[in-house]
């Protein structure tokens, strides 16, 4: 039986162990998680079991990485999975218990967790025990007497999707938004929350996107007929935002939208039916239905104290229906004169800049970003009217967050949203799950793993490796502002690096899919993410000397 060290900048990671080490150093921030990844190999038939014993001040977590099966493609009808090739994926970050007597598998693969509570260097020791044989290795972290500032900027807005809870869980639709389904949904949100997401995504009309995602995504807010009139029950909104709050999800409430894919309303008919109609954009029963909804939503935001938060939301729409949307929503201030905020997911390039102005958050998507420095420009001029930008990757993009793609995107969409300026980062799905994304990630129209950085299970919900990695770029970025703020020379060669960010080039693969166009891109990709880490410590280490001057 062996312990072998894995590190994620190969080619192929997991592919391989790194070579023979008896003693392993990482390096982080006090209240900075670093993961360290190992294998067990030529194991017998026998239970195993794991210990993990020293790190004094240090938080300890151990996972057993586990694979899913995907497809490597991409589909074109709904609800039909694409005959594309198969492989599996290690992916999904399982809670070990510590000590625990296990049976063997054909492969085991973990992660340790440290997380340092206090300055200095803590060493400790992982044990393999299996029948007679024992085996071990040692391994140092080293905690910097540097405080992980607080999430400012980039911010993270992943959507949120608690129906796909609900029906992964089997929470019927009469306990919707109970206890136990909130504790499943909270699950879901804390490592949002924890990794700094900061926007709670909500629905306002029944399945916005037309049902693209397994799951329906209902309306939390319910449209019902009274005669000839609309009325609105905001109980489910209500429920869900407080929910989000609790946990400090707290900057912005975007709600989907006055401009639904194929302009479909549904309510409920006097007798409980749902109904759907089609209104669309400006007609003049769209003009009512909104007329009617913004009356009243307004008077409840304002009841709630939830107005100046609140954006109506919009994804990838034409110039012309945002128009009318802006024009709507100006008929409706509130008691102070203040008009409910709008954002919108689009490729800026095609817009007259008047009307983006009108635009208070913008997410651009990342093949249309454009000029590095004419972007950071624009963005700089919309911070200094009170305008957010974000950069948002998704389905069809290279690098992206796929269960294909190599750990190391997770962190380069981050740093690419540095490196342009921006204010934040998206990424449209947290938890849309597939059928049962723990067997396999598959989607019938997006590359695998699209719609979830997490996963369910029996005892929680789980964390993807993808997440984790991002989750660590943020940490990165965070403290790259950090020192750059205080002292910019320090990170100087990291400034450097970003002002000229490497734009990577992907292509389609033979079965629909965006991949790297060549193993020159990964390397390229590799390279630059470990430089980033390099540099970093680098000058945290030379920000330290100068402080103890």
């Amino acid at each position: 039986m062996k312990i072998n060290w894995f590190a994620l900048n190969g080619i192929k990671p997991f592919d391989k162990p790194e070579e023979e080490k008896t003693t392993k150093i990482k390096v982080g921030w006090l209240n900075e998680a670093k993961d360290y990844y190992f294998s067990l190999d030529d194991m017998t038939e026998e239970p195993y079991r794991l210990t993990v014993t020293g790190f004094a001040d240090c938080e300890v977590e151990l996972y057993q990485l586990n694979s899913t099966q995907a497809h490597i493609g991409r589909g074109v009808t709904w609800g039909e999975i694409p005959q594309a090739p198969e492989a599996s994926f290690y992916d999904c970050l399982q809670p070990f218990v510590i000590q625990e007597e296990v049976p063997i598998s054909s492969y085991h693969l973990f992660c340790l967790r440290l997380t340092g509570t206090a300055p200095g260097k803590w060493q400790g020791e992982i044990r393999a025990t299996q029948g007679k044989i024992s085996v071990s290795k040692t391994l140092t972290f080293e905690v910097l007497p540097l405080l992980l500032p607080a999430q400012t900027a980039p911010t993270l807005e992943l959507w949120q999707y608690p129906f796909a809870v609900a029906r992964y869980y089997q929470i019927e639709p009469k306990d919707y938004f109970n206890k136990a389904h909130c504790e499943r949904i909270a699950e879901s949100l804390a490592y949002y929350a924890e990794a700094g997401g900061d926007t709670i995504v909500t629905t306002i009309v029944h399945d916005p996107w037309n049902h693209q995602t397994y799951d329906a995504y209902p309306s939390l807010v319910t449209w019902q007929q009274s005669g000839e009139k609309m009325t609105f029950d905001f109980t489910w909104f209500d429920q869900y935002v407080a929910l989000c709050l609790a946990l400090g999800i707290n900057q912005k409430i975007k709600c989907f939208s006055m401009l639904p894919w194929e302009d479909k309303i549904y309510y409920f008919d006097e007798a409980g039916v749902l109904q759907e109609r089609i209104y669309p954009v400006d007609s003049p029963q769209w003009q009512k239905i909104w007329r009617d909804f913004l009356t009243a939503f307004v008077q409840h935001l304002e009841e709630k104290g939830w107005f100046d938060i609140t954006y109506i939301a919009i994804d990838e729409r034409p110039a012309e229906t945002l128009t009318n949307v802006l024009q709507l929503i100006k008929e409706h201030p509130n008691q102070e004169g203040k008009m409910l905020k709008v954002s919108c997911a689009l490729n800026y390039q095609s817009f007259d800049h008047t009307l983006l102005e009108q635009i208070a958050d913008l997410a651009i998507g990342q093949p249309h970003l454009g000029d590095q420095t004419v972007f950071r420009q624009w963005c700089e001029q919309r911070r200094t009217k009170g305008l957010t930008t974000s950069i948002y990757n998704c389905v069809g993009d290279y690098p992206a967050m796929f269960l294909y793609s190599h750990p190391f995107e997770s962190q380069w969409v981050i740093w690419n949203t540095v490196a342009y300026g921006a204010d934040g980062f998206l990424r449209w799905a947290l938890d849309a799950w597939v059928k049962d994304p723990l067997v396999n990630g598959s989607h019938w129209y997006w590359e695998s793993g699209d719609p979830f950085l997490l996963y369910p299970g029996t005892n929680g919900t789980m964390m993807s490796l993808r997440f984790q990695q991002m989750q660590q770029a943020l940490n990165d970025s965070r403290k790259y502002l950090f020192l750059q703020k205080k002292q910019p020379a320090l990170v100087s060669e990291v400034t450097q690096l970003l002002d000229g960010w490497p734009q990577l080039s992907g292509k389609t693969n033979d079965y629909g899919a965006q991949v790297p166009f060549s193993e020159n891109e990964t390397l390229q990709l590799i390279q630059t993410i470990q430089q980033m880490h390099d540099l970093l410590e680098k000058g945290a280490r030379a920000y330290l000397k100068e402080s103890n001057k």
